[in-house]
């Protein structure tokens, strides 16, 4: 199961909402939504997206997302009766995300059918099963996978971890950070996929 990918844009194809990211040497297809789409970066740029793997017996895609709140929301979608990975993704490239968070929590029927392919009896299906499952996401749009601690040192660890599995060696991935953090980049308020992309992005300019 692929949870996570970073690597170099190779391709990146607005008409079909997908992008191809070079992840060692092997082209990885994944479909994104409209928002995700706009903050990949052009071809021979790091791309880092937070995947969720679509298994069927006549399908295997993958899903990637510019944060993990647009992927968990992703998966509340696919909870609901008739809303497939399709529809899902155009729900999320309808509005910028915080937008159609507040369109989910206070019920707005008409803004959701503007998205293409959402008629009515899909709006009131995706506002009847989310309710209130939404509030959290209104409240921190840009929250971080719930592994990521608050704390300084546990979210450098968590992202040394991310690196150490990718195969970059411990001792490089700890001289990369502290040159992301040397440079200004604070545990307050960050990311964890900011900090991975930043000590990545060190890492491949040596």
């Amino acid at each position: 199961m692929i949870g996570w990918l970073s690597g170099v844009v190779l391709t990146r194809d607005a008409a079909q909402g997908l992008v191809v990211i070079n992840v060692g040497g092997v082209g990885y297809e994944v479909r994104v939504s409209l928002q995700t789409l706009a903050v990949v970066g052009d071809p021979d740029e790091l791309c880092t997206l937070w995947i969720y793997t679509h298994a069927r017996e006549d399908m295997l895609a993958l899903f990637g997302f510019a944060t993990p709140a647009e992927k968990q929301l992703f998966l509340m979608l696919l909870g609901v009766p008739k809303v497939g990975p399709k529809h899902a993704l155009s729900v999320l490239g309808g509005f910028p995300f915080a937008e159609l968070v507040e369109h989910l929590r206070l019920a707005r029927h008409d803004q959701l059918q503007k998205i293409p392919g959402i008629g009515k009896k899909t709006a009131e299906l995706i506002l009847l099963s989310l309710g209130d499952k939404v509030a959290a996401l209104a409240s921190d749009p840009e929250q971080t996978a719930p592994t990521a601690a608050a704390g300084g040192s546990a979210l450098q660890d968590d992202a040394k971890a991310v690196l150490v599995d990718l195969g970059w060696r411990l001792k490089e991935v700890e001289t990369a950070l502290a040159r992301v953090v040397a440079a200004g980049w604070s545990d307050e308020g960050g990311a964890l996929d900011d900090l991975v992309r930043r000590t990545l992005a060190q890492l491949m300019d040596r």
